[in-house]
């Protein structure tokens, strides 16, 4: 029974391998092999992206617009405002009053901020009075033309004043206030005023500040101007016959400006209209080098003007 088991076994195996060769045999002969080269798997190639070099653009900060309104002398910075207006009849449009300009200034010392604010506390007080002048100008104006109509208001009132730096250096700032007014009438009338300051402290400076004697000073001015005016041949004078006595007496309405002069550093001294001659003399004026007047000023004074 064992034998014949066995028998089985091994037939039922050779039967196996038998039919197991047959299939692997089929596949080798047949026709419709697939070409290898048909089945192979491609992979398709990455898409190249071209790389594009870019040099990096460094940030830069944009200047700053210059201020139209502005001038920078030595380190200040000089800003103007300027106001304007014209001042027409509150009932009737068509009648212009007041034509009004005023021009005035601030200014800006990095170095020294309060000496610019104590100068600004100045300029300010000017600007205050120029707006209360037109203020006055156009009550006045609608008042004269309430009471005359056009038979004597002729042309509009006009006032303009301006606040320009004249001479700035490392010490001294110093202002002409420069106010025209007209009333009516033939022409209208000039007033001048100067001041002075120390751009480290802001002090408003007088000639008491700047001389060992003040009145010496004012004494050896006056000789200058004197001499200045008799050095104009007789007949071409435009001054009054006693002006060696309006000299002295209108001294102190006068207005004295440090001004930088085709390089040379000047003391100019201006007389106001009709103080020592007629009007077509317009605001005498009398210059003086300040290399001249260093020997009446005090220690301080020549600092301001010396470097030292």
């Amino acid at each position: 029974m064992k034998k014949t088991l066995i028998i089985l076994i091994v037939v039922l195996l050779l039967c196996l391998s038998g039919c197991l060769d047959l299939t692997i045999r089929r596949e080798r002969e047949d026709p419709e092999e697939t070409n290898p080269k048909q089945t192979e798997e491609t992979t398709p190639a990455p898409a190249t992206i071209p790389v594009i070099e870019t040099t990096p653009v460094p940030e830069t900060t944009p200047e700053p617009t210059p201020d139209p309104n502005a001038i920078v002398f030595d380190g200040i910075t000089v800003r103007y405002d300027v106001f304007e207006e014209e001042y027409r009849h509150p009932d009737d449009d068509a009648v212009l009053l007041l034509v009004a300009q005023v021009q005035n200034a601030t200014v800006e010392i990095p170095a020294y901020p309060a000496a610019a604010a104590l100068i600004n506390d100045t300029l300010n007080i000017i600007r205050t009075q120029d707006m209360n002048s037109v203020e006055a100008m156009r009550v006045e104006s609608k008042g004269e033309y309430d009471e005359w109509g056009d038979e004597y208001f002729y042309a509009p009132y006009e006032w303009q004043s301006a606040v320009e730096p004249i001479y700035v250096s490392g010490r001294v700032i110093c202002f002409r206030v420069y106010d025209y007014m007209y009333y009516g009438g033939a022409h209208g009338g000039v007033a001048l005023e100067s001041y002075a300051f120390d751009t480290r402290t802001g002090d408003y400076l007088t000639l008491d500040d700047l001389c060992s004697d003040a009145e010496l000073f004012r004494d050896y001015l006056q000789t200058r101007i004197i001499d200045q005016i008799e050095a104009v041949p007789i007949g071409d004078r435009m001054f009054f016959e006693d002006y060696a006595m309006s000299v002295v007496s209108e001294f102190s309405g006068a207005a004295w400006i440090f001004q930088n002069s085709d390089g040379d550093e000047v003391l100019i001294v201006n007389y106001q209209e009709y103080a020592i001659a007629p009007y077509a003399a317009g605001l005498p004026e009398f210059i003086i080098p300040i290399a001249d007047c260093i020997p009446y000023f005090n220690a301080y004074g020549q600092s301001l003007f010396q470097g030292s």
